[in-house]
């Protein structure tokens, strides 16, 4: 990928695609889980994973780990790249969390206002991540390349904190700083 806009081939229709399916699957992780547990003919008993937490978090850890990668393809130092890729693991949890979306007319008809407004509040912000993440990749793919990766803001300040080891490792520097003092 380049940092300009890439021509759009066979291979970049099939990966958006594939990213479609995983995002698919992540929007829906319980009924992919028993559909594919149905397909296999899996007994629950004989289940390597038996918890739709599995496409949850495997769809979320892929994502950051990917954000992981292309941030430091774009330039970005491991600490900047680690903390953008935390930020995305979050909202990939959030937006591949396994809630019913399949039901969210009944979730309109909940009686008691509380617990309707909370569970269409999830529903909303699952949903915005859930966009979020499928618009940051389409733009990835389509418009902007790695600068979508350069230019993400980051929520971790502490990303940009100079590291403890980078100090024990330049000893020199602290002694000019006491010589320095000294004068």
């Amino acid at each position: 990928m380049t940092e300009n806009k890439n021509p759009i081939d066979a291979w970049t229709v099939a990966v958006l695609l594939l990213w479609l399916a995983i995002f698919m699957a992540g929007l829906f992780p319980e009924i992919v889980f028993h559909t594919l547990r149905e397909l296999g003919y899996v007994v629950t008993m004989r289940a390597l994973v038996n918890s739709h937490w599995f496409i949850t978090l495997a769809c979320a850890g892929y994502l950051g780990w990917f954000t992981f990668n292309r941030c430091l393809e774009s330039g970005d130092v491991a600490d900047v790249a680690l903390g953008k890729s935390v930020q995305i693991l979050i909202l990939g949890i959030t937006a591949f969390l396994p809630l019913r979306m399949e039901q969210l007319p009944i979730y309109f008809s909940i009686t008691i206002p509380f617990y309707r407004y909370l569970i269409l509040s999830v529903v909303a912000v699952k949903a915005m991540a859930w966009l979020f993440l499928l618009t940051l990749l389409l733009r990835y793919y389509l418009i902007a390349g790695r600068l979508v990766f350069r230019n993400m803001p980051l929520m971790f300040p502490s990303a940009f904190f100079p590291q403890e080891n980078e100090k024990k490792a330049d000893p020199q520097s602290e002694e000019d700083t006491c010589d320095s003092s000294r004068q």
